[in-house]
């Protein structure tokens, strides 16, 4: 879809899930299943990270920075750090790190138990806060796009950003309350979350379907 905006015309950096010509930024439920299915067929380590990136709606840089101790194996959940909150308060000190609990789906908490050993990191103080993943940004962001270009998934929404509005989009079409979704995505405001409540679920889709019949 084209847009008849000029390309030079300068935009404000505000969240959105639609690009200016109207093209989705996040994944539907199809192409979130093909890209779960696409990322198997990498190396183990690869098949997590982008399973973990799925499943929490976490930034890459959040992901690259998860240790052992970060994964809670007996609640199935994964702490992450809030990389994009600001550093410091309104009175130029420095904030204590912000982190958010994310709950995942057991399976993804074997494979990263597997894959990493994470009871004998744990183990061990000198692993135990080291990080999963021995790779840069750069690496990672490869490592999606490959996933994505073998899954078929074309167009804006193939991004590592797609994944994380995917996880809000699915939230959201979930009936799960804004506050919660905007702690699980690390949002300072809720407003921020309601981006995902523009995208019309299969009950909206019902009701206008009534309407011309």
């Amino acid at each position: 879809m084209k847009s008849n905006i000029p390309k030079s015309t300068e935009y404000s950096p505000e969240m959105r899930i639609f690009d200016r010509g109207g093209n989705r930024l996040y994944l539907n439920e199809i192409e979130g299943d093909r890209f779960l299915e696409s990322a198997k067929e990498e190396s183990r380590e690869y098949h997590v990270f982008c399973h973990t990136l799925y499943y929490t709606g976490c930034r890459p840089s959040e992901a690259l920075e998860l240790s052992a101790n970060r994964i809670d194996l007996i609640r199935h959940s994964i702490v992450i750090r809030s990389l994009k909150k600001r550093a410091y308060d309104n009175r130029g000190r420095k904030k204590q790190p912000s982190f958010r609990s994310v709950a995942v789906p057991d399976r993804l908490i074997d494979d990263l138990a597997l894959v990493f050993d994470l009871r004998a990191r744990n183990k061990d103080s000198s692993r135990r806060d080291q990080p999963l993943w021995n790779i840069g940004r750069q690496t990672a962001w490869r490592v999606v796009k490959r996933v994505m270009a073998r899954a078929e998934i074309m167009g804006p929404q193939a991004t590592s950003k797609g994944l994380r509005h995917a996880f809000g989009v699915k939230c959201v079409m979930s009936g799960m309350p804004l506050h919660k979704i905007a702690e699980w995505l690390g949002h300072t405001d809720s407003k921020t979350t309601e981006i995902y409540t523009t995208v019309v679920d299969e009950e909206d889709r019902e009701m206008l379907m009534r309407v011309w019949k």
